[in-house]
C-alpha cells in the first residue's frame, strides 16, 4: 500500500498529459519531416543473437540446486552462519520480555530452509507471514514450509539475519543503508556476470524492490507496479540480471559507488553515467570489458536518452537506441 501519492524520486518523470478536444480542428496540415542526416549503422559481429548459460561442465542446468549454490556457494552461506550468530549474540532479547526467545546457534543447512521459505514467499503471495504455516485448510493453501521450519524459528532468523560483520550498540551506524549488504551483493554480482554469456540487446532501467518498513533511502513513485522501496539500477539482457547498482536517494547522493570520472570528466548527468558505469564493467578474472566494441547493443527509455550519450556509447563501439522525450525531471533542472 503506497503511503504517499507525491513521488520523492529526484529521477520522476511525471506521466504526459494529453489534452484531447472532440470540436479542435486542424487549422493546416502537419508539417513534413526533415530528411534525416548521413548515418552508417554500427557494424555488430557477435554470432550470438540470443544469451546462452555459460555453467562449469560439471553443473546439470536443469536440476535447480546445483544453479542455486553456483551463486549460494557453501563459503557464502558459512559466512551468513557465522555473521547472523554474532549478530543474535550482540543482539538479545530484551530482559523483561516475559517470554523471551532464547537464540539456539543457526547453521548451513537451517539458513537454506530460511532462504527457501523466502523464495517461497516471493512466489506465493499471503496476506500475511502466518498464513504460510497455519494448520486449517478452510484458512486457504495451505503450505508444507512447518515440515522443514517453525514460523517463530524462521522469523527469529529473520530477525538476526546478517551478512556484514555484525556491529555492537557502541559502534559507529552504518553511513549507508546499503553497506550492510555491500560484500554480499558484490559476491552475487560477481556470479551473475561470471555464469551467463549475453546476446546482442542489452538494456538498463530502474527496479523498485519491494520494501514497506522504515529506512532513510525508501523510494516512492506512485506510478509504478511496486511503488515504494529501495530503487535500483539494472542492465539485464532477456529477462536476466547481469549487473545492478543501487540508488540513495537525494539531489547530491544518487547511484551508490558510481565511478565519478563519468559525472566529473566527462560531464554525464548522474543518471546518464550509470549507463556508462555498466556497461563498462571489466571482466574480474582477465582484466579486459566485458562488453567488447560491436558486440552489442543497449536499449534505452527516455530517462537515459540523449544524442551525447549515444554517441560516447558508439565510441565504445556499443551501438545504442532509445525513446525521448521534451520534458525533465528535477535533477536535470538543477544541472
Amino acid at each position: 500500500m503506497v503511503r504517499n501519492h507525491i513521488s520523492n524520486d529526484i529521477d520522476f518523470v511525471q506521466p504526459t498529459q494529453y489534452i484531447v478536444s472532440k470540436n479542435r480542428v486542424a487549422k493546416k496540415p502537419p508539417p513534413e519531416p526533415e530528411p534525416l542526416p548521413p548515418f552508417n549503422p554500427l557494424p555488430i559481429y557477435n554470432e550470438n543473437e540470443y544469451s546462452e548459460p555459460n555453467l562449469p561442465d560439471n553443473i546439470n542446468n536443469e536440476d535447480p540446486w546445483q544453479l542455486f549454490k553456483l551463486f549460494w556457494t557453501d563459503e557464502l552461506i558459512d559466512r551468513l552462519v557465522k555473521h547472523t550468530n554474532k549478530n543474535a549474540k550482540l543482539h538479545p532479547p530484551p530482559e523483561d520480555k516475559d517470554f523471551p526467545r532464547r537464540w539456539k546457534p543457526t547453521s548451513r543447512q537451517e539458513l537454506y530452509a530460511y532462504l527457501a521459505v523466502l523464495i517461497h514467499i516471493g512466489l506465493h503471495i499471503e496476506s500475511s507471514i502466518k498464513d504460510y504455516w497455519h494448520k486449517d485448510f478452510s484458512h486457504g493453501t495451505m503450505h508444507i514450509l512447518r515440515n522443514y521450519i517453525s514460523a517463530n524459528r524462521w522469523q527469529q532468523l529473520n530477525r538476526y539475519f546478517y551478512y556484514t560483520k555484525p556491529r555492537s550498540k557502541d559502534d559507529e551506524a552504518f553511513q549507508n543503508t546499503f553497506k550492510r549488504i555491500k560484500e554480499l551483493s558484490k559476491e552475487l554480482r560477481l556470479a551473475s556476470i561470471k555464469y551467463y554469456k549475453p546476446g546482442i540487446h542489452l538494456t538498463v532501467n530502474k527496479t523498485i524492490e519491494r520494501f514497506t518498513g522504515r529506512a532513510p533511502k525508501i523510494i516512492n513513485i506512485p506510478t509504478k507496479p511496486t511503488p515504494e522501496g529501495f530503487k535500483i539500477w539494472l542492465l539485464g539482457n532477456q529477462g536476466y540480471v547481469l549487473n545492478w547498482m543501487f540508488h540513495a536517494k537525494g539531489n547530491n547522493k544518487g547511484p551508490v559507488d558510481l565511478d565519478k570520472f563519468w559525472t566529473e570528466e566527462e560531464g554525464f548527468s548522474k543518471t546518464q553515467a550509470v549507463v556508462m558505469d555498466l556497461l563498462t564493467q571489466e571482466d574480474p578474472e582477465t582484466g579486459q570489458r566485458l562488453y567488447q566494441p560491436n558486440m552489442h547493443i543497449i536499449w534505452l527509455d527516455n530517462l537515459f536518452t540523449s544524442i551525447k550519450l549515444l554517441q560516447r556509447l558508439r565510441k565504445l563501439g556499443i551501438g545504442g537506441t532509445g525513446t525521448v522525450r521534451t520534458t525533465k525531471t528535477k535533477r536535470e533542472e538543477f544541472r
